[in-house]
């Protein structure tokens, strides 16, 4: 992080008035930038601090906390309460929700090393665990993004995610200070997560005219969805467009592409300090980023370097290399994840299904934001959608087709997204209780219609 750190002060001597971020009624320039994270670290002490803060409010507290030596705990807005709670008593985190008061005089923007942070994921099931990383696993991370992406002081970031999320974190506010570019907080994009309308995030960045953005595959279906009907414009100067966290509908990635979004996939996890590849552009196939290594054994995805985590938060450290639980296969230098390892469907027929990739076909719908395939009895496989209207059939059907005929549901069921334990508070749904209600409800299942010829290659 020194290098973060290195740079702020940087910009601020060199071009003090230029903006560093903005939001939507209030920017900050790198003078201000750098004036205020000395002055808001100068108050603090090296403690355990869980940072509640948003926007600009956050970028100031994250890197402050950070300066002062503190272990930085990001509480996500999407956790429960019950989470929440889970998260500040398993940290021993003291909950920072307001910056706090400036003190004079700054600390300078001198970093000495050593801070932490700890973010916690959702997981599939039970309490969130907490990872735990430092200036190895950061620094290693930012380098190794910086040489896959080459950001500029003309760049112009996006930020659409949840800044507690350790991509935004890294994407979002440690990779523009380095390169000096400007970042646009847009809360039009998370607010398309909820409300299921991308027209916003459509328009924040028509007329912010961003050069690079992050965004979940939710967030690109929605954005496609406002760009087909003509309702928005791509940005001009738009040169990547990463998308992840889920696996993404290949139809979806090559609309978007026609629609003037540079759409490309990238693969991480927390347990690797966020990512682990990416596809750079033109190119079509992911490539790991430079200063990490991944090898497939018996088809799950091994990965070891300097971004692999100190470990989980009161377990034993790790050591050497990390077994991710994700599965996957390496072809001509490209790595291709094909989808949790504890998720997979074994079918009757022997064949493996990643029931990721078939809830992509369906996530790609601007109207789904919830899907899971599950096997029932029978070896039959439901595609369960939680809708927010109704879902294009046909569109869906089409996107199936590009599956193998095995992986292919033969019934789609449609439930109410406030069916209690449906929903994660993670924002995906819960498989087992898809299943079921899958299992009850057989009466109200939809078929999708195959042909017998099909069938029979199955």
């Amino acid at each position: 992080m020194k290098q973060i750190f290195a740079a702020l002060s940087r910009h601020a001597a060199e071009r003090p008035k230029d903006i560093a971020f903005r939001e939507p009624a209030r920017s900050i320039t790198w003078a201000e930038l750098a004036r205020e994270v000395g002055a808001r670290a100068a108050s603090l002490r090296p403690a355990v601090l869980g940072l509640g803060l948003s926007g600009i409010d956050y970028v100031i507290a994250d890197l402050a906390a950070t300066l002062a030596g503190c272990r930085v705990v990001p509480v996500p807005s999407f956790f429960s309460p019950a989470q929440v709670r889970h998260l500040l008593a398993d940290a021993g985190a003291e909950l920072l929700d307001r910056l706090p008061d400036p003190e004079t005089p700054p600390l300078p923007l001198d970093y000495g090393g050593g801070a932490e942070r700890v973010i916690y994921t959702s997981g599939t099931t039970g309490q969130p665990k907490g990872v735990v990383l430092g200036d190895r696993q950061l620094d290693a991370s930012i380098s190794g993004l910086a040489a896959a992406l080459r950001p500029g002081a003309g760049d112009r970031y996006l930020s659409v995610l949840p800044q507690a999320q350790l991509l935004e974190q890294i994407c979002g506010i440690f990779l523009p200070i380095l390169a000096g570019a400007e970042t646009l907080i847009c809360p039009e994009g998370l607010a398309a997560l909820l409300a299921g309308d991308g027209l916003g995030l459509a328009r924040a960045a028509e007329e912010f005219c961003p050069t690079i953005t992050v965004l979940a595959p939710r967030q690109l279906a929605l954005w496609v969805a406002a760009l087909r009907q003509g309702r928005a414009r791509a940005p001009a100067r738009l040169r990547y467009v990463a998308v992840g966290g889920a696996p993404t509908s290949p139809a979806l990635l090559a609309e978007a592409r026609q629609l003037g979004l540079p759409a490309a996939e990238g693969y991480g996890l927390s347990e690797a300090c966020s990512v682990v590849a990416l596809t750079p552009a033109p190119a079509t196939a992911m490539r790991v980023i430079e200063g990490v290594s991944v090898r497939v054994e018996a088809g799950e995805i091994v990965m070891s370097g300097p971004t692999v985590m100190q470990g989980y938060l009161h377990r034993e450290p790790v050591q050497g290399e990390w077994r991710t639980g994700d599965l996957g296969r390496i072809e001509n230098g490209a790595l291709q994840v094909l989808g949790r390892r504890d998720a997979t469907i074994l079918r009757q027929s022997g064949r493996n299904i990643a029931p990721e990739w078939v809830e992509a076909a369906a996530l790609a719908d601007p109207f789904v934001p919830f899907a899971a395939l599950v096997q029932v009895a029978g070896d039959r496989l439901v595609l369960v959608l939680a809708p927010t209207s109704a879902p294009d059939m046909q569109g869906l059907i089409s996107r199936l087709a590009a599956l193998p005929f095995y992986a292919r549901p033969e019934h789609v069921l449609i439930a109410d997204p406030r069916l209690p334990g449906l929903i994660r508070p993670s924002g995906h749904m819960d498989r087992a209780v898809a299943r079921d209600m899958a299992d009850a409800r057989e009466a109200e299942w939809i078929s999708l219609r195959e042909s017998q010829d099909e069938r029979s290659l199955a």
